[in-house]
């Protein structure tokens, strides 16, 4: 299958998002699309439309001291993209939980190689949640769903469907980018709900 993408047009003065409406339907049946997709189908798809990691996560001499116990964090590298509304996935999460997080990252020692630019994928907030739905559906619930059921898809509750927007101005960018309307945004996390992530087993981790 293959996805279409269109930029949406943003007013970043004002916190209720500026849309051409053929543009936003163009965008929602994106989502739905991208849906349809395996993971590893919605990563090219992702990689194609906003490039490859600009930086790796972490500095790797930082990253490799963390993991001998020298440090209590670890630099980051200069990926980001939240300026543009865009979130960084870690493409490796559909076999690894929390590789951002440096209590998971001591734990389970994660390799430097799944922090490297080659495995990180730029999303907006909406494409962010499918891809984590995806990975639940694959993996039988082993991977992926802390990120969406703790994260993800209470964010975009909070922000499309109970019509809370965020304050920081980086959410800002990031709310307007994937401005869903309240139906939606309830019919979205329902498809999800009823496939991605039905009859799933949830796995406990630390």
């Amino acid at each position: 299958m293959q996805l279409r993408f269109v930029d949406l047009t943003l007013d970043l003065m004002m916190e209720v998002p500026v849309m051409v409406e053929s543009e936003h339907a163009v965008r929602y049946a994106e989502y739905l699309d991208m849906l349809n997709t395996t993971y590893s189908q919605a990563v090219d798809y992702l990689l194609k439309k906003y490039g490859p990691g600009r930086d790796d996560y972490f500095r790797e001499k930082s990253y490799q001291r963390f993991l001998a116990g020298e440090l209590k964090s670890i630099a980051k590298g200069k990926y980001a993209r939240s300026s543009e509304g865009l979130y960084t996935h870690h493409v490796d999460e559909n076999r690894a939980e929390n590789l951002g997080n440096l209590k998971f990252i001591r734990h389970y020692q994660y390799p430097f190689s799944m922090q490297q630019r080659d495995r990180l994928v730029y999303a907006d907030l909406i494409e962010h949640l499918i891809l984590h739905a995806i990975i639940v559906k694959e993996t039988d619930g082993r991977f992926g769903d802390q990120g969406y059921s703790r994260f993800l898809a209470p964010m975009v509750r909070d922000w499309y469907a109970k019509s809370i927007i965020p304050g920081p101005d980086w959410m800002k960018v990031a709310y307007q980018r994937s401005f869903l309307t309240k139906e939606e945004t309830e019919k979205l996390l329902k498809r999800i709900d009823q496939d991605p992530r039905a009859n799933v087993v949830r796995h406990i981790r630390i």
